[in-house]
């Protein structure tokens, strides 16, 4: 009578441990953004007031829970901390959950019910989380931070071939060693070469006809480590849709009227988040159009 509630019963404990962890883990995130361009270690020393440089104890450091409680302010000095802390790691403890929502419970995506596809798309998405921000306040890509995530999708692609399975065509590895973790690897540096080439291409042609530096070479970092994670055909969407994100943002950075270089890395992030959950959708979508195309070019049937 009560079977169907056990699942249920079983997910969402689940569910709340995957969200704490996206708390904890946007926590480091923050230690990631604000340490990073300073040159500081990420371990050393712990927590503590930027203003007074005072620790901050264990129960001032709770995600999202001690902002409200210290009312965004120093317990020791009273200074005020930026809400940024707080949204950070709210937003990547409500992607760590969305996303285990989207492919475990609700099934959105075939073949993404795998530890190891999560496991390797969230590390990309914290990183995708300290790219965007950083960027979209000091237009800056740290390569520590892009290459990190292209490492952990070429060993996640060889230990896990799902990863790349999940974002090939028709969820079918390639032949090319007669081994699945190698095919799955050289898959992903195939993901990698594209989701670069395809920005290094356009900041070459921009530069040439703008006569200015059209795009930064953190954006190449990054593009590598989303395209080493879901594959080529997800890079190549991503690059499609980013555009469409950054359109909105440009319009008001220019009606400002503040400087003219807008940071594309939070817009590659966004297109891949959305990627991550639609690419199957959007491909079946624009399919019958590209199969179509390619008969005609090669004259087939």
């Amino acid at each position: 009578m009560f079977d169907h509630l056990l699942p249920m019963a079983v997910a969402w404990p689940v569910g709340v441990f995957v969200f704490l962890l996206g708390l904890c883990v946007g926590s480091f995130l923050n230690v990631c953004i604000h340490r990073l361009p300073a040159g500081k270690s990420l371990l050393w020393p712990p927590s503590h007031c930027t203003t007074c440089l005072g620790p901050v104890a264990w129960y001032d450091n709770v995600p999202v829970v001690s902002f409200f409680v210290l009312r965004g302010h120093c317990r020791t000095c009273g200074a005020p901390f930026s809400a940024r802390y707080m949204v950070v790691e709210l937003a990547t403890g409500l992607v760590f959950l969305g996303y285990w929502l989207a492919y475990f419970p609700l099934g959105l995506r075939e073949g993404a019910d795998h530890v190891g596809v999560y496991v390797v798309h969230m590390v990309l998405a914290g990183a995708l989380v300290v790219s965007g921000v950083i960027d979209l306040e000091r237009k800056e890509i740290y390569p520590s931070v892009t290459n990190l995530a292209l490492g952990v999708g070429v060993i996640g692609s060889l230990v896990w071939p799902q990863v790349q399975t999940l974002g090939a065509f028709d969820h079918q590895l390639p032949d090319w060693t007669g081994y699945a973790r190698a095919d799955a690897a050289l898959l992903a540096l195939v993901g990698a070469l594209v989701g670069a080439g395809l920005i290094f291409v356009t900041r070459v042609l921009g530069t040439a006809v703008f006569r200015k530096e059209a795009m930064g070479t953190g954006d190449i970092y990054l593009m590598a480590a989303i395209g080493g994670t879901l594959g080529w055909e997800a890079s190549a969407m991503v690059f499609l849709i980013a555009p469409f994100f950054g359109l909105a943002y440009g319009i008001w950075h220019l009606l400002r009227q503040d400087d003219h270089e807008v940071p594309y890395g939070p817009f590659l992030g966004l297109a891949a988040g959305v990627v991550m959950l639609t690419q199957d959708y959007i491909f079946n979508y624009f399919r019958p159009g590209i199969e179509g195309m390619w008969r005609v070019m090669f004259r087939q049937g």
